[in-house]
């Protein structure tokens, strides 16, 4: 069931339960108070008749074997007076006057020839005054009387119900809108949503989305690039080392022994390779990094300068020993390992490495620590390099994705590459 079915159906549920429910009690204390008001009435018929009996008590003392006080044009009343001793002095005519010569002091109901009849008898100086209507009677006034409150009662329902419709209808046509943008949306199309204006509530949802198709542009960009790396890095010691092995099988000798030792570098870049892509599988299962997450600055340059080729080559200045980071040790090494070795592939001359703390404009974040690589530039490499130079920098791109982490590039003045990685301090 939709979201919009499920609020007419409770909400119109709701809505009638209650309007049925103050009708019903209208309509009993309705139906009380007319009941009351007409035996109100009887009662005042009986006070106003011994009203008229205290006035003229002459009309008493006529006797008439058929006594009579009046003929009423309507059936539906009726009175009848008698003395403490049973005898009738008036009444009306027929039947429903003479039935009504037992009649105890108070309210009570009677059935008269198969119709019930509300009776009030009042004693008065030893003369019993009793007034009766008709109870069919009552029922057509009070049907009456309900009918004009049920009409414009049942109009207001119907109307609330229709105009509660209209509401939710206009009210959810933000997120139908929604729906129908993502439905038609092409698979490929991750540019962010346009609803229009959006309702406060559905603007989180909207901005979440948009967050969300701009993480995924970002992620099939870095896997594009995975992708075009890894078919390089593959085919290139691939290649190599099927050069070499053919070389080898057609000399003998140092030649042969130089292409296997050839081969065999090959083997090993490609065994190198494999591990990059191994370490970018594991990125994607954060969870195996969390014991023994914070490491030390000093630490991780231990790592990477154990068994650095050319660790001569290198110049490093550690401005930030005694700081802590908020990344595993072997993936801060991993991180800086390729970018100095980045560094060292493409430089002719000396490389740079400068650590120091740097602190952030928010004074709650705690800052970053930035490792500044820079190399002398001087082997031929495209203007690519600043995006990346193969599975190496897109094992450092994901790494500072992980960890809220970033990587800067700039040309510096020695002719090469600033490569500014920043990880953050424990504690943010």
């Amino acid at each position: 069931m939709s979201l919009r079915s499920r609020l007419l159906w409770s909400l119109g549920a709701s809505f009638l339960a209650l309007w049925l429910s103050v009708g019903v009690l209208m309509y009993w204390h309705l139906d009380q108070q007319v009941s009351k008001t007409l035996d109100q009435r009887l009662k005042s018929s009986a006070t106003m008749v011994a009203g008229l009996i205290a006035r003229q008590p002459d009309m008493l003392i006529v006797t008439n074997e058929n006594p009579l006080l009046v003929d009423p044009e309507s059936e539906g009343v009726a009175c009848h007076i008698r003395s403490a001793s049973g005898e009738v002095l008036l009444q009306t005519s027929g039947a429903r006057g003479a039935s009504l010569g037992d009649s105890r002091p108070g309210f009570s109901t009677r059935n008269i020839d198969g119709e019930a009849w509300r009776l009030y008898t009042l004693h008065q100086d030893g003369t019993f005054i009793t007034t009766a209507d008709r109870m069919s009677e009552r029922t057509v006034l009070a049907n009456g009387i309900i009918l004009v409150m049920v009409v414009p009662f049942t109009l207001a329902l119907i109307g609330g119900l229709a105009f509660l419709w209209w509401g939710i209808r206009g009210g959810l046509r933000p997120l139908q809108r929604l729906h129908d943008e993502l439905r038609q949306r092409d698979p490929v199309n991750l540019n962010p949503l346009s609803i229009g204006e959006a309702p406060s509530e559905l603007a989180p949802v909207v901005e979440t989305l948009n967050g969300l198709f701009s993480r995924v542009e970002r992620t099939v960009a870095r896997e594009q690039r995975f992708a075009s790396d890894a078919a390089h890095e593959f085919r290139t010691p691939l290649t190599g080392i099927k050069t070499h092995l053919q070389v080898a099988r057609r000399v003998t000798g140092d030649k042969q022994q130089l292409a296997l030792t050839n081969a065999e570098k090959g083997v090993v870049r490609l065994q190198r390779v494999t591990e990059q892509l191994l370490m970018l599988a594991r990125l994607e299962q954060p969870d195996q990094w969390q014991q023994g997450k914070d490491c030390s600055v000093s630490d991780v340059l231990d790592i990477v300068l154990a068994d650095l080729p050319e660790a001569g080559r290198l110049n490093v200045e550690n401005l930030a020993a005694d700081d802590l980071l908020n990344v595993p040790v072997t993936l801060a090494a991993v991180a800086l390992r390729n970018l100095v070795d980045n560094a060292l592939k493409y430089s002719a001359h000396d490389c740079y490495l400068v650590v120091e703390k740097q602190v952030a404009f928010n004074p709650d974040s705690g800052g970053w620590v930035g490792f500044l690589v820079s190399d002398s530039g001087g082997v031929e490499h495209s203007g690519a390099s600043v995006v990346s130079h193969g599975l190496g920098l897109a094992i450092v791109e994901a790494i500072t994705t992980q960890y809220d982490g970033t990587l800067v590039t700039s040309y510096n003045h020695l002719g090469g590459m600033d490569w500014l990685l920043r990880l953050p301090v424990a504690g943010r």
